[in-house]
């Protein structure tokens, strides 16, 4: 089992998530410390898209969790612990096994909760809030601790309290704040969460002690708990300065009965549920939403420009003014820092101390990674789209119409073009490292990739698979870029290069051939064709994958739905299909279809086998 040294014993040897025993510790006793050590543990090894898979319900849709993602950021997990002595003891302690808190700040929200809960006076509890930042946090991840001290007397009037939250961890909770809060994206995060979700309101309030303008705090729940932790499945929504959705929140809870009940809230059903009377928006509301469609096209272009200039990987060395990034990138300082507030407002960059801050969404703009995705989407692409209504009009092609020459033809003509587009081609494939989790190429001595560019995939594949040999079939001089890199990563003894068009023919011979993101650039009979050629080089023992991004036939969201429009406009012929359309070309081919394998991103392995010959 992974362990993770995150903070130390009195005696300054590492310890793991309270596995080894603690001493007896003035301020807070054992039980508290390993609560609190289990908690860092966990908020250091999860990003925000990751507590979001863990907290929301199996069944929430994956948009869901992608826009609230996109708006909010994982900043700190929560836990209430129960010092012998006083807070400033608890604090002192908290230093000694090496977390950094910060000044303690009077509890309003949860003082009240925890009283009316258990039915005491709020003069009782003094409960105060405690941030520690961690040491040596990923930079995808949160950089705090929350924690709750409650001192307990000497009387055990807290003793039902403190046996209660230490055995069910009712205050326990992960935090997302919001970066933008305005009132229409609040709602809207609010119904995603109540609605389709499966949330139901918990509590909340406004504490006039947090941050300069005071934050309001929204708390949703969902049956079942985190295992093997034991915490309840609970978010909080921060929220600089006093919200109006606090009312209408706290109107909720009051209706749904979930007010600090001890038992929690009531099951919900394992279906989605209607977003709830009270998020239903205002006539306002449409034409706002309308507006942040329409101006998509500002979106990219800002993606794009932050792409060309790299600004994420200027940011991921270190934070930076506007001012700074400008001299950086050779920019005009004024326009370059609207475009970083309208990033912001994105949640690619976040603004602390006149810095700006790359956040896990904008980190995906780095080189490597998408960057010459946006590059593309906010060059060509965002060029050729812009032919689309001629193209819906008259059946053309929207990119040949817009450059005059079909996608590939000009591509060859503009090495720069190409590429960018080879390296988006590259980056969007971070789905690669799961086929060698869903293929077994245990007894598959050769793999033949079909037009497999530079070879990415295949070399994920022989290096999953040592007893492997591959074949790469590609143009001329894509397999010779290919060749220097299965060179340089010791692969060129396994693979065997080789230069054709799989249009007329592709090599015979292997085990196992794959059409990788091949065939929805392609007609349907051209697809035929296609696999036609790969049924006759075939022995009758081989297998096919195909590796595609399948339309859904049940109306769930998927990005094949507008990746077909895209395969439309910057493709002559090319679509994406359904798994029952994949399976008539297969037939009509002489393959059958034996399975489909789900990857990340919406893709799909299909796995066709052909049909044996007749006598």
């Amino acid at each position: 089992m992974e362990t993770h040294q995150t903070i130390s014993a009195d005696d300054g040897q590492p310890v793991t998530d309270g596995t080894q025993a603690d001493a007896v510790s003035a301020g807070l006793e054992d039980v508290d410390i390993r609560r609190i050590r289990q908690m860092v543990t966990f908020i250091r090894s999860h990003t925000t898209t990751e507590i979001l898979a863990k907290v929301l319900p199996r069944k929430t849709p994956a948009y869901v969790a992608a826009d609230l993602a996109q708006h909010c950021r994982f900043v700190h997990g929560s836990i209430m612990v129960f010092p012998v002595g006083t807070v400033a003891a608890a604090a002192g302690r908290l230093s000694d096994i090496g977390l950094d808190p910060g000044p303690p700040r009077p509890s309003t929200v949860v003082r009240s909760r925890v009283a009316r809960r258990y039915d005491l006076s709020a003069s009782d509890l003094q409960i105060q809030i405690l941030h520690a930042a961690l040491p040596n946090v990923p930079g995808n991840c949160a950089e705090e601790i929350e924690i709750f001290v409650c001192p307990t007397d000497p009387g055990g009037r807290h003793s039902q309290l403190v046996d209660d939250e230490r055995r069910s961890n009712r205050e326990t909770h992960f935090a997302l704040k919001v970066l933008v809060p305005e009132n229409h994206l609040l709602k809207r995060l609010w119904g995603l969460l109540t609605g389709p979700g499966l949330m139901a309101p918990d509590g909340g309030g406004f504490n006039p002690h947090e941050g300069p303008i005071g934050c309001t705090v929204l708390y949703f729940q969902t049956s079942g708990q985190l295992l093997p932790q034991g915490w309840p499945r609970r978010l909080e929504l921060v929220i600089d300065g006093h919200q109006q959705i606090l009312a209408m929140h706290l109107q909720a809870t009051r209706a749904q009965g979930q007010d600090d009940l001890r038992s929690g809230p009531p099951a919900l059903p394992d279906t989605e549920l209607e977003t709830p009377a009270a998020t239903v928006p205002s006539q306002e509301e449409p034409t706002r939403r309308m507006l942040e469609l329409l101006t998509g096209a500002w979106v990219t272009q800002a993606l794009c420009v932050a792409a060309e200039l790299g600004i994420a990987d200027h940011l991921e060395e270190q934070p930076a003014t506007s001012a700074e990034l400008a001299s950086l990138v050779n920019a005009d300082a004024d326009l370059l820092h609207r475009v970083l507030r309208y990033l912001a407002s994105l949640g690619v960059v976040r603004r602390s101390d006149q810095h700006w801050r790359l956040t896990d969404l904008g980190r995906t703009l780095r080189t490597g990674a998408l960057r010459d995705v946006a590059r593309l989407y906010g060059g060509i692409f965002y060029h050729s789209f812009g032919s689309l209504s001629h193209s819906v009009r008259s059946g053309q092609n929207a990119f040949e119409h817009a450059f005059g020459l079909p996608p590939f033809e000009y591509l060859n003509q503009h090495p720069d073009q190409a590429r960018i587009f080879h390296g988006a081609m590259a980056a969007g494939s971070s789905w690669f490292d799961r086929v060698p989790e869903v293929i077994n190429f245990k007894d598959v001595n050769t793999v033949v990739d079909i037009a497999g560019g530079r070879g990415d995939l295949l070399r994920r594949i022989l290096t999953a698979s040592p007893s492997t040999r591959g074949v790469l079939f590609d143009q001329p001089a894509v397999i010779d870029a290919a060749r220097e890199t299965f060179k340089r990563e010791g692969l060129l003894d396994r693979c065997e290069l080789i230069d054709g068009d799989f249009t007329a023919e592709v090599p015979p011979g292997g085990d196992l051939y794959v059409l990788s993101r091949i065939l929805h650039d392609w007609s349907d009979d051209q697809c035929v064709d296609i696999l036609t050629n790969c049924r006759e080089a075939m022995p009758e023992t081989a297998v096919l994958a195909i590796i595609e991004r399948p339309i859904p036939t049940d109306n769930r969201p998927s990005l094949a739905i507008a990746w077909d429009v895209h395969m439309s406009v910057n493709n002559i012929g090319g679509r994406e299909r359904t798994v029952d359309e994949y399976r008539e070309l297969l037939t009509s081919a002489g393959f059958y279809l034996i399975d489909e394998r789900p990857l990340v991103l919406d893709m799909a392995v299909l796995t066709a086998a052909p049909y044996p010959a007749a006598n």
